[in-house]
């Protein structure tokens, strides 16, 4: 096998493992609180509550039900692919980094109450890949964000709980998510793949320039 084509198969299998793994962690906190009635939702973030700082590294693990679960475990792991194959070791930090901002802004600006779920930082993911896309316009980069676009453009409507009646949706989560995907994209732009910049034409202008002034040097001698 090509070396070059070994190292992206193994790559790829490695990003798409450490993926799954990442999500699994959420999926064995619900079947376990929800088997053993372990009440970990009472952990959730309660905006501007002291006690429930530490909350906020926990938000992602705790879900209501099933179909919360699977809506957010399904995008979590196809992002969070995309930030392990693109962004390598940064990664992990990438992924800290929006638990974070987002969870602080939740407990900052958010409504009195229990918030959960991995929503934001299925947001967060989503606003900082199409924002990294554009702003370093990599192929591969922007191929995966227009993927991400079309499977998750949707979640747009997630900012506007109104369009959801008799729904308890945490709109500041989406919006926190969004906003600390795009401050962080601007953060860690020169990291992962980088644009190739091509220099032919450049270079075929200078050798014209060159061409044309030994013509000229020539016309003069003669």
């Amino acid at each position: 096998m090509d070396p070059i084509l070994k190292i992206e198969k193994d790559r790829f299998t490695n990003s798409l493992a450490r993926s799954f793994l990442i999500t699994l962690i959420p999926i064995l906190a619900f079947i376990l609180n929800d088997v053993f009635v372990l009440q970990w939702n009472d952990w959730g973030i309660h905006p501007r509550e002291f006690d429930h700082v530490w909350s906020i590294l926990l938000i992602p693990f705790l879900h209501a039900d099933y179909e919360h679960l699977f809506s957010n475990m399904i995008p979590l792991f196809v992002l969070s692919f995309g930030l392990l194959y693109f962004f390598k070791k940064k990664a992990y930090l990438i992924m800290l980094f929006n638990l974070l901002v987002s969870g602080v802004l939740i407990w900052s600006f958010g409504r009195t109450g229990n918030h959960i779920g991995a929503s934001g930082l299925v947001y967060a993911f989503i606003f900082f890949m199409v924002t990294i896309s554009l702003i370093k316009r990599e192929k591969s980069l922007m191929a995966f964000s227009l993927v991400v676009i079309f499977l998750y453009g949707s979640v747009v409507w997630g900012f506007f709980p109104q369009l959801f009646p008799g729904k308890n949706i945490s709109w500041e989560g989406h919006v926190s998510g969004a906003v600390s995907g795009i401050v962080l994209a601007w953060i860690f732009r020169d990291e992962g793949p980088q644009r190739k910049i091509f220099f032919e034409d450049e270079i075929d202008e200078e050798e014209e320039e060159g061409e044309n002034d030994e013509e000229n040097e020539f016309d003069e001698n003669i």
